[in-house]
């Protein structure tokens, strides 16, 4: 518990500290919720209570891992051609650390589609739920500036190139998990 909240109220700390446990607790808790969790909700509370198909959630799910490793890769290819001397594996144990608004995001995204009729028409529900969205978007992307900044080591000119380059390449591969049927990118 103490590392979750190190997660939440010093995130560079938990960056650079690396903790490979509580990171792929939060990545596969997010993968889970995006391929488990959203089917069997929409199948028991969805409208059309579509038939649970476990191989298509077992597909989601390895996705999501190989979308956490390909973002994992993408920083470290990016990181390093900017100057950072953090290696591949430091990537991946830490960077899972920045997961916890996109596991709250895959919660809420599943939660709005399968009971989509409850804030259908509703304007209380809708302004809620942008300031929900947008809120965890902020807190993603000060996640992933302190992420470069603190973990990677990243300052000034090299710190925007890699900001911009990495925000490319996060627009690609969220396209590409949206084409794979990952609703909430695994990002």
């Amino acid at each position: 518990m103490e590392l979750l909240l190190e997660v939440l109220n010093r995130p560079a700390d938990a960056f650079r500290r690396g903790k490979k446990t509580v990171s792929w607790a939060i990545v596969g808790s997010t993968v889970l919720l995006n391929s488990v969790f959203e089917p069997v909700l929409r199948h028991f509370y969805g409208v059309n209570a579509p038939a649970l198909d476990a191989l298509h959630m077992l597909k989601l799910t390895v996705l999501g891992v190989l979308s956490y490793i390909a973002i994992c890769a993408a920083f470290w290819l990016v990181c390093k051609a900017f100057g950072s001397k953090v290696t591949l594996r430091q990537h991946l144990w830490a960077w899972g650390a920045s997961y916890l608004p996109t596991a709250l995001c895959a919660a809420v995204v599943a939660v709005t589609e399968v009971f989509f009729y409850l804030f259908w028409n509703n304007t209380l529900w809708g302004m809620l739920l942008n300031f929900v969205f947008i809120g965890i978007l902020l807190w993603k992307s000060l996640l992933y500036v302190i992420y470069l900044r603190e973990f990677a080591a990243l300052k000034g000119w090299r710190l925007a190139g890699a900001a911009v380059v990495m925000g490319v390449v996060i627009l690609l591969l969220a396209a590409i998990s949206g084409y794979l049927g990952i609703k909430t990118p695994v990002l």
